[in-house]
């Protein structure tokens, strides 16, 4: 058998098992529905309240009285941390005449769990209530698939990112038409598709066409979010791990970058190699546009197993060398979040731990630390919440 037909063979074999697979993990909808519920401790943390605030706020109808379980607990869904915001005058986010903050979660280093960092970084903002958009840029379509987006849907769809990104595509001319609504009320996607290969190919062709047709490619995304940088609070790209023409918009288009690094030698090393890249990159992109300056950098220590000397040790190599840019919390590796993925979800999607409910408290808790860092570096860049960073909790509902 040729080899074409081998892999043809894999490629309609691995295809049927895909169908199943996503059955059985969004069983039995057809689509994947948000079932979030939280107890009052968990939906005041994301409210910036106390739980005694809400209690108070509650008994006064100030709010409407709580969801109970069975055992006579508080619980609430995403959709009423929304209505809780909206009904306290809670505002989160930028100014109406202020921009989205572009946030690219990049490393070209593959196993460094970017996009799963990505993805958790969204849903959290998203609890947190945010407006986000979340843009794949990466051919694989990790993240796409992870907010259950329908990828063969979309072989034949002429609004998608890769014929927007396209230089040869004349009919592609909105970017807001790529955008796609997720079981989130608050968090869109702009998902990948199985042509941004081949978009990738024809950004690379530019190079033929003189420096005012590689200006335009290095541009495209950033042109693109132009049309909706007030519709949102933040807009976060998850970059393909390389630096072509892909990697290059991405780095051209964002407002910060998160680098994601497990405390690992090799991780470490190829890091360097990527910070070298990205500043070669931005040294060759000011040669066709001088306004690229990030508003913050930050690197986060991923997969990090306390209990590992050598991991132990290569973290304390990370706090010397990263110029203060670590964030002072690492996400810790967790079972909980390789089990979630399984279920192509977030920690903070599900409900039901898989282990013991102390390890998902952990986990949970980790990630809030985590993301609570980026979030105020995300504050930092609108002039209108700077003078609210650290006041967000409040012990009063008033």
């Amino acid at each position: 058998m040729l080899s074409g037909q081998i892999l043809d063979a894999m490629i309609s074999s691995c295809e049927n098992a895909k169908s199943v697979l996503r059955q059985a993990a969004i069983d039995p909808a057809d689509r994947k529905t948000l079932n979030i519920s939280m107890g009052a401790t968990v939906a005041a943390d994301m409210l910036g309240r106390t739980p005694e605030a809400l209690s108070k706020a509650e008994a006064r109808g100030r709010l409407p009285a709580p969801k109970t379980a069975s055992n006579g607990r508080r619980y609430y869904t995403v959709e009423d941390l929304i209505a809780i915001r909206e009904a306290l005058g809670i505002k989160m986010g930028k100014a109406p005449d202020e921009r989205a903050v572009v946030l690219a979660v990049q490393n070209f280093k593959g196993g460094v769990s970017k996009s799963t960092t990505a993805k958790h970084l969204a849903d959290y903002l998203g609890l947190r209530g945010y407006r986000v958009l979340v843009v794949d840029c990466d051919p694989q379509a990790s993240m796409s698939v992870m907010f259950d987006v329908n990828l063969e849907a979309m072989v034949d769809e002429t609004h998608t990112l890769s014929n927007f990104l396209s230089p040869r595509m004349d009919d592609a001319d909105s970017f807001r038409k790529t955008i796609q609504k997720t079981a989130w009320p608050n968090i869109d996607i702009c998902p990948a598709n199985l042509g941004l290969q081949d978009t990738e190919w024809e950004l690379t062709a530019t190079i033929e066409e003189g420096p005012d047709a590689i200006a335009g490619a290095f541009r495209m995304l950033r042109i693109g979010l132009e049309e909706v940088r007030y519709d949102y609070d933040v807009v976060i790209l998850d970059p393909p791990p390389a630096m072509g023409f892909l990697g290059v918009n991405t780095l051209t288009a964002a407002d910060g970058l998160l680098i994601p690094v497990p405390a690992r030698q090799l991780d470490y090393l190829s890091t360097i190699h990527f910070m070298q890249t990205c500043r070669e990159a931005m040294t060759l992109v000011s040669r066709f546009d001088t306004s690229i300056d990030y508003g913050f950098i930050r690197v986060v220590c991923t997969m990090f197993q306390p209990n590992r000397t050598n991991e132990a040790q290569m973290l304390q190599v990370m706090e010397k060398t990263y110029a203060g840019q670590l964030l002072s919390t690492p996400i810790l590796l967790s079972e909980e979040i390789k089990n979630a993925g399984l279920q192509m979800s977030s920690i903070y999607e599900i409900n039901k731990p898989y282990g013991s409910h102390q390890t998902y408290t952990r986990c949970r808790d980790n990630l809030n630390m985590v993301f609570r860092e980026v979030e105020k570096d995300i504050c930092k860049q609108w002039p209108s919440r700077i003078g609210q960073l650290g006041t967000d909790r409040l012990t009063e509902a008033a």
